[in-house]
């Protein structure tokens, strides 16, 4: 995940402010989705050198990951000020899915975007990029907080399960932009999944590996 790293040794450097380029590159993304985030068009409202955006943000899916990376920042803050009130772990699970979901429905263009980086496949032939830590697994971790506090280990059949749910709400949220699903029914997906993977026992000890 590409972030701005700023030394303080330029006036270049102290110049940058990462939090104004997020935030113009989130508005744009507002206005007309992914193809709206051009870096040009960032750096004028940024009010920054072009040259020195792509110095901290090489590609303009680096600098939607950043405002993406912002977001479930936002969500974490919020999960652990009102932890999901829910009976059981599959419930405060789902919680945590749909308060997601209800952000992106806020924002079609921010999920547009999120859904392109993340969720397009590559082009034939593309060497892959090694998945690095970031927005996937913190998100992992807001859910496994939720389902069972902070002095839970997760087992591996729980990460496995919650990983499932991950992939649900990315095809709902998906199938929801190109207006196949409502956005009571993705609701519905997700509840139900949740209350079917997430029961106890969840299944025998190591019957499963923690995706990466």
């Amino acid at each position: 995940m590409a972030t701005a790293r700023m030394n303080g040794r330029s006036p270049e450097a102290q110049a940058f402010r990462a939090d104004r380029v997020i935030e113009t590159a989130r508005q744009l993304a507002t206005e007309g989705g992914y193809e709206a985030v051009q870096m040009r068009e960032v750096a004028k409202r940024a009010r920054v050198a072009l040259a020195t955006l792509y110095r901290y943000y090489p590609s303009k899916d680096d600098l939607i990951r950043a405002f993406v990376d912002a977001q479930v920042r936002l969500l974490r803050a919020d999960v652990v000020a009102r932890p999901p009130q829910d009976a059981n772990p599959g419930a405060r699970a789902a919680a945590v899915f749909i308060r997601a979901f209800h952000a992106m429905t806020r924002d079609r263009g921010f999920a547009q975007a999120a859904m392109c980086i993340y969720h397009t496949p590559q082009p034939l032939g593309t060497q892959a990029r090694p998945i690095e830590e970031g927005h996937r697994a913190s998100f992992i971790d807001i859910a496994a907080y939720a389902a069972w506090g902070s002095g839970h280990q997760p087992t591996d059949d729980e990460y496995l399960a919650l990983y499932l749910l991950e992939s649900l709400l990315n095809s709902s949220v998906i199938s929801w932009l190109n207006g196949h699903m409502t956005p009571d029914y993705v609701e519905r997906r997700l509840w139900f999944a949740a209350a079917r993977l997430l029961v106890e026992p969840s299944g025998p000890p190591g019957g499963g590996r923690r995706a990466d």
